[in-house]
């Protein structure tokens, strides 16, 4: 399609294996967030609806930049930009403890959550530029991704619990650092070459409104519109638990270091990202796709209806295994729709229509728990993401979306 890279292509091991890594830290550096920030904003006396700001501010960055930071990837790049921006994701963490005022943690969010998305937007692209969109492939970045997610929130909250906040941001700090090394251990020889000369950083830095018409364009390309769709619609449940997951858990008496346990059973059936293939010649990607996004948001819309550990570690464990099917299947399709000049955009634009997603729904469910309550939040916001999920999905059924 459009001449992107065939899904066949062999791709040696050395090669491999620093993408896993990069996408084991980037990704996963946002499963860290839920554990700590918070209750960080929670010790600070914050209200639900200043709690919902400040987590939505950190999707501000990335709702403006992702598409600029992908084409900066594909014109100068993908190592390049993913190590500038994991250094500054590594240093930004330590800031926290000595800003203990909530306009302080406002700035701080605009900063590190554009560094840390950008990050997670380029081990996408690399799915494309060096694991050419095989399932495969995916299948194991995408396990990868799940075992930072097992072991990344239990430790962020063991810090928390043993040495406070500031040994949790320090952990922050070091995951970030795993993705700077990860990048820097992948030959140079495994990406394509920058269109641009390397000494034009400085003129690659500066957003152009080409790129992001170029990015839109892909919308018109039916398939892109229902994965952008879908994918936006499943990140609806992801918002919900950064937002105030943490904050009804405490609510009901679980630790800190329980609730790290609890985010990080997300990525214990992650494993069986591995059968996606398998799953999909059998029921098809789109529907697939569609049925793991609907679950995912359903196990995380019942949280309330749930009190004891062993309900809410199944719930997470189940929620865990939607998403890590329904992400392979999401970022093997989009690196097979578009070119491969077109990687970065097109991830790019894919995070672009997360972070919409992630700035509104904090916000808005901020004010529902003022409103209505913390349980009413999550039913109302859980709800209306459910039934966007089954409306795209009869949607993608009449347009023609192949099964």
């Amino acid at each position: 399609m459009n001449g992107a890279p065939s899904r066949d292509a062999k791709v040696p091991l050395r090669h491999q294996i620093p993408v896993y890594c990069a996408a084991l830290f980037s990704n996963s550096l946002t499963d860290l967030i839920p554990v700590l920030l918070p209750l960080w904003l929670v010790s600070l006396k914050a209200s639900p609806l200043e709690i919902g700001v400040v987590i939505g501010a950190r999707y501000v960055g990335p709702l403006l930049f992702s598409i600029h930071g992908g084409a900066m990837m594909d014109r100068i790049g993908t190592r390049r930009v993913m190590m500038f921006f994991a250094a500054i994701s590594a240093a930004v963490p330590l800031i926290y403890p000595i800003a203990p005022l909530i306009p302080a943690v406002f700035a701080i969010q605009l900063v590190s959550g554009l560094a840390d998305q950008l990050g997670w937007v380029g081990a996408q692209t690399l799915t494309g530029q060096v694991l050419h969109g095989n399932p495969t492939y995916t299948g194991r970045l995408v396990v990868a991704t799940r075992i930072g997610t097992w072991v990344g929130p239990p430790l962020a909250g063991l810090a928390l619990v043993s040495f406070g906040f500031v040994g949790g941001f320090i952990v922050m700090a070091l995951w970030s650092l795993g993705t700077l090394l990860s990048v820097w251990a992948i030959p140079a020889n495994a990406v394509p070459p920058p269109s641009e000369p390397a000494g034009r950083l400085l003129k690659a830095a500066v957003p152009r409104l080409s790129d992001y018409i170029e990015a839109m364009k892909l919308f018109a390309i039916p398939m892109m519109a229902v994965l952008m769709a879908v994918s936006a619609v499943r990140q609806g449940g992801q918002a919900m638990q950064n937002a105030f997951y943490a904050v009804y858990l405490d609510g009901i008496g679980v630790s800190g270091e329980i609730i790290g346990y609890l985010i990080a059973m997300n990525g214990v059936l992650g494993i069986f990202a591995l059968a996606t293939g398998w799953l999909v010649r059998r029921f098809g990607e789109y529907g697939m796709m569609v049925m793991t996004s609907l679950l995912s948001i359903i196990t995380i819309a019942v949280i309330p209806f749930l009190s004891d550990l062993v309900s809410l570690f199944a719930a997470s464990g189940i929620r865990g295994l939607a998403l890590a099917i329904s992400v392979v299947i999401i970022v093997s399709l989009i690196a097979r729709t578009v070119g491969p000049t077109q990687q970065g955009k097109a991830m790019g634009l894919r995070m672009t229509c997360h972070q919409a997603v992630n700035v509104v729904t904090p916000v808005v469910m901020g004010g529902i728990v003022e409103w209505a309550g913390l349980n009413a939040a999550f039913y109302l916001i859980g709800g209306f993401l459910i039934g966007l999920n089954l409306w795209l999905g009869w949607i993608g059924r009449r347009t023609g979306v192949p099964r």
